[in-house]
């Protein structure tokens, strides 16, 4: 397993807030976490957050991305 990042850390590497982050999760669509224990603490896996970044990267606005 990679470095595990608590939700300020990733927050600052993927340029958006921790409350982002949290609606994120509750909504569903957002970078895949690992949820601690049942009072709600939150992980991610460095790794994982690299992949998500790396699946949005564009070179126009009509590039639809990685398929």
């Amino acid at each position: 397993m990679n470095r595990l990042m608590t939700e300020k850390e990733t927050a600052l590497m993927v340029g958006m807030s921790v409350h982002w982050l949290r609606r994120k999760r509750w909504e569903g669509g957002g970078i895949p976490f690992i949820k601690m224990s049942q009072r709600g603490a939150v992980r991610y896996e460095e790794e994982t957050v690299r992949h998500y970044l790396d699946e949005r990267f564009r070179t126009s606005t009509h590039d639809p991305g990685k398929r």
